[in-house]
């Protein structure tokens, strides 16, 4: 595998590379699955299905197995400088998948008895689509990263300024939901799933991160 300037990196690298775009690439279907809920419930009042929550699950699974398979190779490599800001990596991305998870559930125990309108109704739903444009530049971060370095600096910085913007429609929610007439179970449960999405866009920024140490690492 060749980088930007010409010169090859290490197969292990290569490999564990490889192995985290898969990894990512889970948490990424995953979080498709929430933002189309999300995209589905707000336009037409679309619960999730059984099938769908099974599917997140699964893909939960598969996260988990993949991060052990990486951490395996990454105890077994010999020569990778870059260990610790993998590990990170590694660790950030299981976020993203366990958080999809969370979020999924979260969204299934109210969709079905409330559907916003309004501000509420505007937020959320930018609040899905900058929730998918977050994730989406973190593996594309990362996937850069072995073949252009300039491309994977530049989804960090797409990251942070989406971190930044999911921050205050985060806000924007708390303004309108506290204030309503909801019952406090369903406040308190859109709050955790809310929660659950901006705690996602942080891990996406500690990524975001770790992947410009890498690329300094990767320049040198």
């Amino acid at each position: 595998m060749v980088l930007d300037n010409g010169r090859f990196i290490t197969s292990e690298l290569a490999n564990v590379t490889k192995m985290l775009d898969e990894h990512f690439r889970v948490a990424l279907s995953a979080t498709k699955i929430v933002a189309g809920a999300i995209a589905d419930w707000l336009e037409s009042g679309k619960t999730l299905s059984t099938e769908e929550l099974e599917k997140v699950t699964h893909l939960e699974e598969k996260g988990d197995d993949l991060k052990r398979a990486i951490l395996n190779e990454l105890a077994s490599a010999t020569t990778l400088m870059q260990r610790e800001d993998l590990l990170r990596l590694v660790h950030y991305n299981d976020k993203l998948v366990d958080g999809a998870e969370i979020a999924c559930y979260h969204l299934a125990a109210f969709m079905s008895s409330w559907n916003p309108e309004g501000v509420l109704k505007e937020k959320i739903g930018d609040l899905g689509v900058k929730y998918l444009e977050i994730v989406t530049h973190q593996r594309e971060a990362v996937r850069f990263l072995s073949l252009d370095i300039e491309k994977s600096l530049a989804k960090t910085y797409d990251i942070c300024n989406l971190e930044k913007q999911i921050d205050v429609l985060m806000r924007d929610i708390w303004a309108a939901l506290y204030p309503s007439k909801l019952p406090l179970a369903t406040i308190l449960r859109v709050r955790d799933f809310v929660n659950m999405l901006e705690e996602v866009s942080n891990f996406a920024e500690d990524a975001a991160n770790t992947i410009r140490g890498l690329s300094l690492t990767l320049n040198t």
